[in-house]
């Protein structure tokens, strides 16, 4: 179940710092290093973050999306999911996507993803089924934890063509 995650801040912080250094999370922040706390915002004027949570409120993942207001549009988002696969967590995602442009009213979403990355194929599903695009790659553009350079793949879908793709 999709949840408000400023309310989740201690349970969330937990569970983000005892994941943190493990390889399989490395692409999360785009980066080769880490704030040791999630700072959640106080309101939604600049993002929305969220919680994926089983049935006993334990959480599962983290779903982030920043907003540029003036272009009414989703700059960027950000998900985490703390475990393996896992069916809640992946409709909570698309909740979540869906909630961005049907629940917020925004015009497009843009988001990037660091090559290598797992979630990777699954955007690209995302995009072909909901008619977005890659808007491009850019070659060595970020440095992970690991010290290696990796490219970065930028999306871009516009809520036109997600409500005409998801009927």
């Amino acid at each position: 179940m999709l949840k408000l995650a400023y309310p989740y801040q201690e349970q969330l912080n937990k569970a983000y710092q005892q994941i943190i250094f493990k390889d399989k999370y490395k692409y999360f922040n785009l980066s080769n290093y880490w704030n040791y706390e999630m700072e959640l915002d106080k309101d939604s004027w600049n993002s929305v973050q969220m919680v994926s949570v089983d049935k006993n409120d334990n959480i599962l993942g983290y779903l982030s999306a920043s907003f540029s207001r003036p272009a009414n549009k989703v700059s960027s988002i950000g998900v985490m999911n703390f475990h393996d696969m896992n069916i809640t967590f992946s409709k909570d995602f698309y909740e979540f996507l869906n909630s961005l442009f049907l629940t917020y009213d925004f015009h497009k979403i843009e988001w990037s993803v660091v090559i290598g990355n797992p979630a990777e194929k699954m955007y690209d599903k995302i995009i072909n089924k909901y008619g977005g695009r890659v808007v491009g790659v850019y070659k060595e553009s970020t440095r992970l934890q690991d010290g290696k350079y990796y490219d970065v793949k930028d999306y871009e879908i516009f809520k036109r063509d997600y409500e005409r793709n998801k009927k």
